[in-house]
């Protein structure tokens, strides 16, 4: 039979392909070969380990690759991963000029020319220009932002009080999102009273659920193949939705087409920012008109880059900040009473210093961020090979997996009761004695992110307002928790609170 010849051809040329792989990257895997990992599969190495592998599991597999020496090469298929597990390894590899470009899942978010997933050469200089936007002297401009916002954050709260316990993760996704729309873009879009901050959830949601699904379905990696399923309709249907709805409002607010007409040279004072520091939107216009780094056809790219980093992450984490201090109503009343003694007031603004002064609040966001950190995985590709050590090189074009989550919950970095919620950990004679990339809830290096700043202080800000206001309490407990990894780690249980009047 003519299937017989056809099959007896396509297995040759797989066995062809294979052997070439091996031929081409034989210096590779030779310099791997002395790493370790547990014992692969002729063919297919350690891919069977994640067949099936979903947001909720895939913790578990990684703890069961941390549970060997690191550094550890798993292979899928034919193509070699280096996996971290060492803060050692990790600082030598973050600070590499050779471990700046993101790996190929980055690119499934299509922001593919921004500062989240940029090869390094574009990278670097919107990083450059794109930094001050979240320096010191903007952060204090946005302090009656971040104050108005919690202000209507609390008040909308006020209907759940002495109310059945409740998910209240999209509550704050909605002030997050209308922070963000506020101190990057400067328009006041009301997300949390807005039709348009539901709306903007609905479709996110939807989105991050098709490259969650992406990311774990190997076959659909290839963009050729990506591009035949009825994910890609699907997600190009949301963007659209999203773009003509959401983003052209955004756009038509900040007079997009105007500002970016105008040359640097004809900018007035006000234009530039002489008048006023210069946010997100205008360093990114300004960036746009030398048009080196962004064209104008990176402009959805570029806004929603922002809204997923800033928004996403930060929801995210206030929202297990939050859960932590209702299972944990010790901490919560220790919090209590620091912020009663920095600013007790429960209309008075929360200031930069006030929130400095918050050094046991810091220690329990740390722990949570320990706990829970929302990059839970680093993945980054090597353009040239990196010495870790005098035993380990990891060779050019590896793809290298850094178990962030893995590294905060080390027994052997936290002692015998890392998997508990306990602040103490970030006392200050107890975060000197860890190697300092023990704890990297922001990732580090040079390519960390760039609204480090702007998260702490609005976490530090939001936690205040709630707990002046309302007492936290939860029925869940740390046993009954579950982890599910995506695009940002998930709590999948919620934000699961009920609310009581002070």
């Amino acid at each position: 039979m003519w299937w017989n010849s056809f099959f007896t051809y396509l297995c040759a040329s797989a066995i062809l392909v294979l052997v070439y792989l091996r031929w081409t990257r034989r210096k590779m895997y030779a310099t791997l070969a002395n790493m370790s990992g547990p014992r692969k599969l002729p063919l297919i190495g350690h891919a069977h380990k994640f067949f099936g592998a979903r947001p909720g599991v895939i913790a578990n597999t990684l703890q069961y690759f941390g549970s060997f020496p690191s550094p550890v090469c798993i292979y899928m298929g034919p193509l070699p991963h280096v996996t971290i597990f060492d803060p050692e390894q990790l600082q030598v590899l973050l600070h590499s000029q050779n471990c700046l470009d993101k790996s190929i899942q980055y690119s499934f978010l299509r922001v593919s020319r921004t500062m989240i997933s940029a090869p390094a050469h574009l990278w670097r200089g919107q990083r450059k220009a794109l930094n001050p936007s979240f320096g010191p002297v903007i952060l204090n401009n946005f302090i009656p932002i971040f104050n108005e916002k919690c202000a209507i954050l609390t008040g909308l709260l006020e209907q759940h009080v002495g109310k059945p316990e409740r998910n209240f993760t999209r509550d704050i996704c909605k002030f997050t999102l209308d922070q963000i729309y506020a101190t990057a873009f400067g328009c006041d879009f009301h997300m949390q009273v807005s039709p348009d901050g539901e709306r903007s959830l609905d479709l996110l949601e939807a989105y991050i659920k098709l490259m969650v699904a992406r990311f774990f379905t190997v076959w659909k990696y290839p963009e050729f193949i990506y591009r035949m399923t009825k994910s890609y309709k699907r997600e190009q249907e949301i963007l659209k939705t999203y773009h003509d709805t959401i983003i052209m409002k955004l756009i038509r607010a900040i007079n997009f087409e105007e500002q970016l007409t105008k040359s640097n040279d004809n900018l007035t004072n006000e234009d530039i920012g002489t008048k006023k520091p210069q946010i997100f939107i205008d360093r990114l216009l300004q960036l746009m008109r030398e048009g080196d780094q962004v064209s104008r056809e990176d402009i959805f790219q570029q806004i929603d880059m922002i809204l997923f980093a800033g928004n996403d992450t930060t929801a995210k984490t206030t929202s297990f900040i939050l859960l932590m201090l209702a299972m944990f109503p010790e901490v919560q009343e220790r919090c209590y009473q620091e912020i009663v003694e920095v600013c007790p007031g429960e209309d008075q603004i929360v200031s930069a210093e006030d929130a400095a002064h918050l050094t046991y609040l810091e220690m329990v966001c740390k722990e949570t961020m320990r706990l829970f950190p929302v990059g839970a995985i680093l993945a980054r590709v090597t353009t040239a090979d990196i010495k870790l050590d005098d035993k380990y090189t990891i060779p050019a074009n590896c793809t290298v997996i850094m178990g962030v989550y893995q590294i905060h919950r080390d027994p052997k970095i936290w002692g015998p009761n890392a998997d508990k919620f306990d602040p103490d950990n970030f006392l200050p004679e107890n975060a000197a004695k860890r190697h300092p990339y023990a704890f990297l809830p922001f990732s580090g290096g040079p390519r960390n992110c760039v609204g480090m700043r702007y998260a702490w202080l609005s976490l530090k800000i939001v936690v205040v307002h709630m707990l002046r206001k309302y007492r936290l309490r939860t029925s869940l407990t740390m046993d009954q928790i579950r982890i599910k990894y995506g695009i940002i780690l998930n709590i999948a249980n919620g934000c699961m609170l009920t609310l009581e009047r002070r």
